[in-house]
C-alpha cells in the first residue's frame, strides 16, 4: 500500500481527502504544517505528499526547499494543492521539484486521486 503525505492546515479538507484517499487504496498520514511534515517524511516511508502552499508559520516553499536539501528524502514525489494561484509561485514549485501545481476549486477528490496515481 503506498503511503500518502498530506500537509494541510485546514481540518476539515485534511479529513475529506483522508477517507477519499483511504478508500482509494492509500495509507494516509497527515501534517498541519511544513515544519511537521518535515519531521513526518524523515520518519514514514512516504511515496508522495499532497502539499498546501499557505500553511501557518513556514509555507509549502519552505517545506519543498527542506525536501530537496536532504538527499534522503528529496526524490519524493509532491504535488502542490493549494487555492492560492501565483503564477511566480508555480514557477518557483516547479524550480523546487514540484511535480504538479493544482488548484483545490478547479479539481475534484477524485481527480486528485488520478493525479497522485499519475506521479507514483
Amino acid at each position: 500500500m503506498k503511503k500518502i503525505l498530506l500537509v494541510e492546515d485546514e481540518k476539515i479538507l485534511t479529513d475529506m481527502y483522508k477517507e477519499k484517499l483511504a478508500q482509494s487504496g492509500f495509507e494516509v498520514v497527515s501534517a498541519f504544517s511544513a515544519e511537521e511534515g518535515i519531521e513526518l517524511i524523515k520518519k514514514e516511508k512516504i511515496d508522495l505528499v499532497v502539499l498546501d502552499i499557505l500553511l501557518p508559520k513556514e509555507d509549502g516553499l519552505f517545506f519543498l526547499r527542506e525536501q530537496k536539501s536532504n538527499p534522503e528524502i528529496s526524490s519524493i514525489p509532491v504535488v502542490i494543492f493549494s487555492n492560492y494561484d501565483d503564477a511566480d509561485l508555480k514557477k518557483q514549485a516547479k524550480e523546487f521539484g514540484a511535480k504538479a501545481y493544482l488548484i483545490k476549486t478547479n479539481i475534484t477528490p477524485a481527480e486528485l486521486v488520478k493525479k497522485i496515481e499519475e506521479y507514483l
